[in-house]
Parts: structure tokens; sequence; C-alpha cells
């Protein structure tokens, strides 16, 4: 009977043994998560037109003698998406507008080439540029370097 005892004593000590070794071993460390997919935020709301009637030497002009305008070239945060804001402006033939182009974080132009307009903005910089609209027509407004990112307008003179 004690040769039983004994083996039952040795298994027992076998079982905790095995037991403090299990949990004595590191756990596997899961694999590293997949890199989510970057989603871009959907572009923004088309800014509004802007119509500007000319103040012939009136108050509201600015030292550049025009009707003063501003316009944001965006980068809208880094996202991806490129805009001018606003996006479309409207004038009458005769007015003289003194732009205020201000970039966000990357260069932009501010490019007409219908009228020779082309004004470089800097990152984080601001330019202004005055223009007298002596031709009705519609004409398209581009940043050069985002063309094909939509970072596209237009300028309309009645």
């Amino acid at each position: 009977m004690e040769k039983r005892s004994l083996l039952a004593l040795v298994g027992v000590c076998a079982i905790v043994m095995f037991a403090v070794m299990a949990c004595g071993q590191p756990v596997p460390e899961p694999p590293p998560p997949t890199a989510a997919p970057r989603i871009s935020p959907p572009p923004p709301p088309p800014a509004p037109t802007v119509a500007v009637a000319a103040t012939n030497g009136a108050s509201g002009e600015d030292a550049g003698g025009g009707t003063p305008v501003t316009v944001a070239l965006q980068d809208i945060g880094g996202s991806g998406a490129y805009a001018f804001s606003p996006a479309d402006l409207t004038f009458n033939a005769g007015d003289k507008i003194t732009f205020t182009l201000t970039s966000e974080t990357e260069y932009h132009s501010f490019t007409v080439d219908e009228l020779e307009i082309n004004v470089d903005v800097e990152a984080e910089e601001t330019q202004t540029y005055t223009f007298t609209f002596d031709k009705p027509g519609t004409y398209e407004l581009i940043c050069i370097p985002h063309t094909t990112q939509e970072m596209v307008g237009t300028i309309t003179v009645n």
C-alpha cells in the first residue's frame, strides 16, 4: 500500500509541477494589428458665389485702390482636398478688385490664363493683387499645381 501511496504522491506532485510551469510561461504576444486604410474626409461643400460691386473710390477700397476681396487657398488641413474659398466670384466690367490671397500649409497659385493673372502664394503666406476686370465673360480660375485635385473655380464678369 505504501508503494501505491508513493506513486499517487509522485503523480500529484507532477501535476502540480506542470501547472506551476504552465503558469510561469510568458503568454505569446498577439500579432500587431494591420494598419487601417487612411480614409480622407469628404471634400467641403462648395463655397458660395461672391458678387462684388465696384466702389469707384468710395470707402471700402484699400491701398491697392480696388474693392477688397479675400480668397483662401486651402489644402483643408492636409487632407488631400484642395479648394479656393470662395471658388466662384462674380464682378462687373470695370470693377477694380484688390485680392488678398492666403495660402494654408502648401504652395498654391491663383491663375486665370485668359486674363493673364498668375499670382504665386507660398505656404502660410499672403499676397495682395489688384486687377481691373474689363472683359465680360466666364473665366476658369485654377491652382496650377492642384488642378488635377480639382482646385478650380470661376470668375464671371458681367
